[in-house]
């Protein structure tokens, strides 16, 4: 290379609570200790689709204020910077694009024309896949590309890695929430010791809630960690993991109302019998206006099972075929919630352990790119069992392009040990204590929200939106 070589940051698929503190650190780094070794930095606006239609922006730039805001040098730079941190998604946009033959050659053409010899990804299963893909055509061209990616998804679901930047919040908001509803339900239940008949009778209530996890439970397991007492919910925990059976979920769901008087029933979007989601079970229509439920698929063949119509048809089920005693209660309504995108997108609830983890997957992976005398490529960055420690493994372990994506993924089942099984042997309840040595560490329930992070820093809720401006595009129109 007879100049400086620049970088790019390609942010890909669904965000997390804290994706934006994993960036931030990764240019920071780069920008107060590499600086030199590179000509300057680039973001796709817009993830991958950016990158393929050459819509960048120059964060160096918007960091040091020559070209894009009234410039001060590198007065305030580093406080411009630290604004990227806080942002409860990513902040240069992302898109689940997955690039064909042809987006490759383009991607590599834009690489070329504005330099790029280092790239960044951040992502989930699909995109450590991308990463790989592009990487190889680079390679096959004898283009000098280093390919670095970064872990993130709320699912928990990637190899080798010990947790993934992301989940440890989104575990803590399935914490609160189960709890939450827990106590909302227990306050309608009759204690067994109150005046249990009579003249009074009382409506049931029960409830079902359905959290993010279409191919893994890690986000329903979560759940367990309320649950200090057997009468406690959740009553029951579905995952995809656990496989599901209408009789022995009934059965399983009688016994806790029977000994408890209330159900508390969690479940994964995600949860299969092993032929078809249990959401499709419900096939969601409207005859006055002609209407169908639409299934959609993304460009990894990724169905979208929806946590609603799997929480109306626990609902439907439970409302159809639970017996309720008529002498005390005079009907049985359960309730249904399904958060759906608040779980990775919750502008409050964090841990401030995920929060450092994703500091310290974008600060590896500046030193992987710049910290030796020759990068290491082609690797993603992996979590260790300490907190806020990384370390790295070469992407083939983690990103099989013969196997897919949905084969090179964590179950849950990985916290098996011949001791004791995370799942109970009918597969609807998770083991508290194998799950607590897992995730005790770094959940930080107790710990600081976003909010206080914020004050701790100078900055308040709402934050504005960063409007990235494009760099002139050098290449026609794709």
């Amino acid at each position: 290379m007879s100049k400086k070589p620049n970088a790019m940051y390609v942010m890909s698929g669904g965000g997390t609570v804290v994706v934006s503190a994993s960036v931030y650190k990764l240019i920071h780094k780069i920008y107060t200790e590499y600086r030199d070794r590179i000509g300057t930095f680039f973001a796709a606006v817009g993830g991958m689709r950016g990158a393929v239609y050459e819509d960048l922006t120059d964060v160096f730039q918007y960091v040091i204020g020559d070209k894009y805001v009234r410039g001060d040098g590198n007065a305030n730079a580093v406080s411009r910077l630290n604004q990227i941190k806080f942002y409860a998604t990513p902040t240069f946009g992302t898109s689940r694009y997955n690039p064909k033959e042809e987006d490759l050659e383009r991607m590599l053409n834009v690489f070329s024309v504005h330099n790029i010899h280092y790239l960044f990804l951040n992502g989930g299963n699909d995109s450590m896949l991308k990463a790989r893909r592009i990487a190889q055509y680079a390679k096959e061209r004898d283009y000098e590309l280093y390919v670095t990616a970064i872990p993130k998804t709320v699912d928990n679901d990637l190899l080798v890695t010990h947790r993934c930047p992301g989940y440890a919040s989104f575990a803590k908001q399935v914490v609160i929430t189960t709890m939450s509803l827990e106590a909302d339900v227990d306050s309608f239940a009759i204690p067994k010791y109150a005046a249990n008949s009579g003249r009074i009778k009382e409506g049931a209530v029960a409830q079902v809630v359905v959290f993010m996890g279409r191919d893994q439970g890690w986000g329903a397991a979560a759940s367990i960690l309320g649950k200090l007492y057997d009468s406690y919910g959740p009553h029951v925990i579905l995952t995809k993991e656990g496989g599901f059976n209408i009789s022995k979920f009934l059965d399983k769901c009688q016994n806790a109302w029977d000994n408890y008087g209330k159900l508390l029933v969690v479940a994964s979007e995600g949860v299969h019998d092993g032929t078809t989601y249990v959401a499709n079970y419900l096939d969601i229509s409207s005859s006055l206006s002609g209407l169908k439920f639409k299934e959609h698929t993304d460009s990894f063949k990724n169905t979208s099972v929806t946590d609603s119509r799997l929480a109306s048809f626990l609902k439907i089920l439970l409302e159809n075929k639970l017996n309720i005693p008529t002498e005390i209660y005079k009907d049985f309504k359960c309730r249904e919630e399904g958060p759906s995108y608040l779980e990775r997108n919750n502008l409050e609830i964090l841990s401030a352990v995920d929060f450092r983890d994703a500091i310290a997957v974008g600060e590896k992976a500046a030193d992987l790119a710049f910290g030796k005398s020759s990068p290491i490529s082609e690797v993603m960055v992996t979590l260790t069992p300490k907190p806020g420690e990384a370390n790295y493994t070469l992407l083939e372990n983690v990103a099989d392009p013969t196997k897919g994506s949905k084969a090179m993924t964590k179950s849950i089942r990985s916290l098996d040990t011949p001791e004791r099984l995370i799942l109970s042997p009918d597969g609807m309840m998770i083991n508290r204590g194998s799950f607590m040595d897992y995730i005790s560490d770094f959940i930080d329930l107790n710990g600081p929200n976003r909010s206080e992070l914020l004050r701790g820093e100078g900055f308040r809720l709402p934050l504005a939106k960063i409007d990235w401006p494009l760099e002139e595009r050098l290449l026609p129109h794709y």
